[in-house]
């Protein structure tokens, strides 16, 4: 790296610290680790073992039909590092390896490299191939304006230390509205954006609490007859995030998350009967963000 770049690099590292620090004291793995509190050892045993059942010949994790896949991997590794399940990570680590050199990546695929390749090689320098490509793709018309589209970005350019991008988030965080149809998980992400760069939430998390169902659960749309595990656990994650006061919602929470464990997996909703790994790692974010 030229001189320049470096010293470009610190100055807008800098500039990006406030923020940092408070996606560091959230951070997803340790929110993740936090959850292994309220699990006792067997159901943590179970899970580990439902995991590791997930693990293809491949090296990454099945999706719902069994086949390997990338998206789901990334889940699959933010669990497996929870657990402390070493034995899993040199073939998920070969695996990663090889699917960013031998597949062209896009969308949530490139994004799920990049953070897998971050987190998964810290002391190598990511090719600069893949940086390039999600640079591009997160430059794109339709990709700058969205609101989740910017949380995918502050959350992959947190992980490449990409902080003069995340700088310029910032900025053109501050010319952005709130949606008025927004769904449950966009507005569970500016919240997170919005509380990062200082801006004012209160409105956001009352927008997030219209989501909330009586039985613990929070819903995808605000029609939606029920809810699912996805929108709870991204909106628990997102008001612990923000430090609002979860401590009403708790009780009947926990008891929505326990309800759809089985089989050392959880299920996205009373509908699903079959676990995978992307909502076990929405429970685990769930109780994660309910511990104190």
């Amino acid at each position: 790296m030229k001189y320049w770049e470096k010293l470009s690099k610190t100055i807008f590292k800098l500039a990006a610290r406030k923020s940092l620090k408070k996606f560091q004291a959230n951070s997803l793995e340790s929110v993740l680790k936090n959850s292994l509190k309220l699990l006792d050892t067997q159901t943590i045993d179970e899970i580990k073992d439902f995991i590791k059942s997930q693990h293809t010949k491949q090296g990454g994790f099945a999706d719902k039909g069994g086949k390997c896949d990338l998206y789901y991997t990334l889940f699959g590794c933010y669990i497996t590092e929870a657990l402390d399940i070493t034995e899993l990570m040199p073939n998920l680590r070969n695996y990663v390896k090889e699917i960013i050199h031998s597949s062209k990546l896009e969308g949530v695929y490139l994004h799920s490299a990049a953070i897998l390749y971050a987190k998964l090689f810290e002391y190598e320098t990511l090719p600069s191939n893949l940086v390039l490509q999600v640079k591009n793709d997160l430059a794109k018309p339709e990709n700058s304006k969205a609101i989740y589209s910017n949380f995918l970005s502050l959350i992959t350019y947190y992980y490449l230390e990409e902080y003069t991008e995340l700088y310029k988030i910032q900025r053109r965080i501050k010319t952005q509205e709130i949606a008025g149809a927004m769904p449950c998980s966009v507005a569970a992400a500016k919240l997170v954006l919005d509380f990062s760069f200082g801006k004012p939430v209160k409105e956001l998390e009352t927008k997030i609490h219209s989501f909330y169902r009586k039985n613990g659960s929070f819903a995808a749309l605000q029609k939606a007859p029920i809810g699912d595990l996805l929108s709870t656990g991204v909106s628990l994650y997102a008001l612990k995030f923000a430090k609002a006061d979860l401590r009403l919602v708790t009780p009947d929470c926990l008891k929505f998350v326990d309800s759809l464990y089985t089989n050392g997996g959880f299920c996205a909703t009373h509908l699903d009967l079959d676990p995978d790994v992307e909502y076990t790692f929405y429970a685990l974010l769930a109780l994660g963000a309910l511990t104190n």
